[in-house]
């Protein structure tokens, strides 16, 4: 109320004088409502919180451009952070946020205003827009594809440590069987918590990793990565924008999405991932 708290005091005083009966009991150390006082102060709330609500509803709506996406780890650094400057120069209006994490299925709500997911389950409520398909592919250094031992063909993986992302463990298992590669035993791999970490264990020659495409285009334009083998395998998820349904109409949200869609569409690496399917 911007008075100070013997101002204050000095007002319920008054009040007091003004009902014939004390409101509170006090002492040197506190005070608290009196019978009175209680069967009084719900009124009381409630007429403040009247007050309060209708003020919000007169005063001019201030725009909120501040908008937190999450986004998985390997995305941000090798797909959406170098695009992320024509958005802030079409919208310099923007403040974006950047909710960055290794675990890339659930669209958390309650911290983020949009999401760009590996979705596996759909939840409720939220708005999912595919945007490009998951295809398994391994890559490694350049390095191993020679010598005695150098990668010609998928079988030529049971001489290879193989790096996984544990959180998604299943990939591996998932192109091997497409490949129709049996006995590469689990125990020689080496596990990371994300695809950009098995991508640089790859670059320093460490194994074959797993990618989910298109996140290691750039590396193997540069020569720092290679495919091996031609074998890409369709996963059985897709990326998704997410938003909640309640949100999904909101300009600065809208503005986001259609940007982001005009991006997919554009990018020449995602011509073999990308998905016309329909949102839900």
């Amino acid at each position: 109320m911007g008075i100070t708290r013997s101002a204050v005091s000095h007002q319920v005083k008054l009040l007091e004088d003004r009902l014939g009966l004390p409101l509170f009991r006090r002492d040197a150390r506190h005070a608290e409502l009196t019978t009175a006082g209680q069967a009084y102060y719900p009124t009381i709330r409630d007429a403040f919180d009247q007050i309060e609500a209708h003020t919000r509803a007169v005063r001019p709506a201030v725009v909120n451009n501040e908008l937190t996406i999450q986004v998985y780890v390997t995305v941000a650094l090798k797909w959406l952070i170098p695009r992320l400057h024509d958005f802030e120069r079409r919208f310099p209006d923007m403040k974006v946020r950047l909710s960055t994490s290794y675990f890339d299925w659930d669209f958390d709500e309650r911290n983020v205003d949009v999401g760009l997911v590996f979705a596996r389950n759909k939840s409720p409520g939220h708005y999912y827009a595919p945007l490009f398909k998951s295809m398994l592919v391994p890559v490694c250094a350049p390095a191993l594809l020679k010598g005695d031992k150098g990668l010609k063909t998928p079988e030529d993986l049971r001489h290879h440590k193989l790096i996984d992302v544990y959180t998604a463990e299943e990939d591996w298992q998932m192109w091997l069987d497409a490949a129709g590669v049996k006995g590469v035993k689990s125990t020689n791999r080496l596990s990371v918590d994300s695809y950009i970490l098995a991508q640089e264990a790859a670059i320093e020659g460490r194994g074959v990793a797993m990618t989910i495409g298109p996140f290691a285009t750039e590396e193997i334009k540069l020569g720092r990565l290679v495919q091996p083998f031609p074998l890409r395998v369709p996963h059985r998820h897709q990326w998704y924008f997410a938003c909640t349904m309640e949100n999904r109409n909101k300009p600065k949200i809208k503005r986001f999405e259609d940007w982001l869609m005009k991006q997919v569409a554009a990018d020449p690496a995602l011509s073999l991932y990308r998905n016309t399917g329909k949102a839900a």
